[in-house]
This record gives structure tokens, sequence and C-alpha cells, in this order.
């Protein structure tokens, strides 16, 4: 009676073994990709984050010339103001 016990209680808890094992496995990979799209992201943040300091960059340079336009046209006013006294 008792080796037939024992190969009821090993048959059991390899029914609840086995499952859990490949949901494990599962799981596992999962993760393991969940981590490599995080990589992904991560890079691509970073791309994005080096593009917006290049355009934040741009930005301030256009402002600039902005600036110097608007200095140069009041010049240009008063040069006009001069020449048509």
């Amino acid at each position: 009676m008792k080796p037939d016990l024992w190969k009821i209680f090993t048959i059991a808890l390899g029914a609840i073994i086995m499952p859990l094992a490949g949901w494990v496995w599962s799981v596992n990979v999962e993760v393991s990709q969940l981590r490599n799209d995080v990589g992904d992201l991560e890079r691509q943040v970073a791309d994005l984050e080096e593009q917006v300091d290049e355009q934040e960059e741009a930005t301030r340079t256009l402002i600039r010339v902005e600036s110097d336009l608007a200095h140069v046209r009041s010049i240009l006013d008063r040069i006009e103001d001069i020449v048509t006294r």
C-alpha cells in the first residue's frame, strides 16, 4: 500500500509542478521580451532627446537671426528717414 501511495503522491505532485514549470518558463520569456522592448524604447528616448536638443539650438539660432533682422530693419528705417529729409 505504501508504494502505491508514493506513486499517487508523485503523480499528483507532477500534475501540479509541470504546469507551474511551463507557466514560469512562459513568464520568463515574456519578461525577457519586455526587457528587450524597454531597452529599445530607452534608445529611442535618448535619440528623441538628442533631436529635441538640436531643435532647441536651432530655435535659439532662429530667434537670434530674427532679432538681428529686426535690428537691421530699424537701422534701415532710420537711414530711410535721414535720406528722405
